[in-house]
């Protein structure tokens, strides 16, 4: 099996848990994730914390999936949705030591967007825009 590719938008509320559990699981490749701020008018505070990248197969099969398309009228549709793999995932986390319960990694699943979409793409069709740095 091959890496896949995969745009991931998480809550802010969120993000420490992400990148917790990637770090936790898979030291390098979790380190330095999550780093692009958004928010629905592109100022602080971030609602979303958002990351893309190519992923190994045994992430692919933990990490739920979401397939949108156009409908006729040019509007997103949800048209297809992998729940992902809680259990498992909570497993990886208890033999690598990440404190984390079952309840959170549901609620990080039912909250996060993950897609195959480029970041541009899913973000827009979210309604966020990258979150601008202020003066300095």
């Amino acid at each position: 099996m091959t890496d896949v590719y995969r745009c991931m938008v998480v809550r802010a509320e969120d993000v420490e848990l992400a990148r917790a559990i990637a770090v936790g699981i898979s030291p390098v490749a979790g380190a330095g994730m999550w780093l692009g701020k958004h928010s629905p008018t592109g100022q602080e505070p971030a609602t979303h914390y958002a990351d893309s990248g190519y992923i190994g197969p045994e992430w692919e099969v933990l990490m739920p999936l979401q397939t949108w398309t156009r409908d006729e009228n040019g509007d997103w549709v949800l048209a297809d949705v992998y729940m992902g793999d809680p259990q498992a995932l909570y497993d990886a986390c208890v033999q690598y030591g990440v404190q984390v319960t079952q309840q959170q990694i549901a609620d990080l699943f039912n909250n996060s967007d993950v897609t195959t979409q480029e970041p541009a793409e899913a973000l827009a069709r979210m309604g966020l825009q990258l979150v601008q740095a202020g003066e300095p």
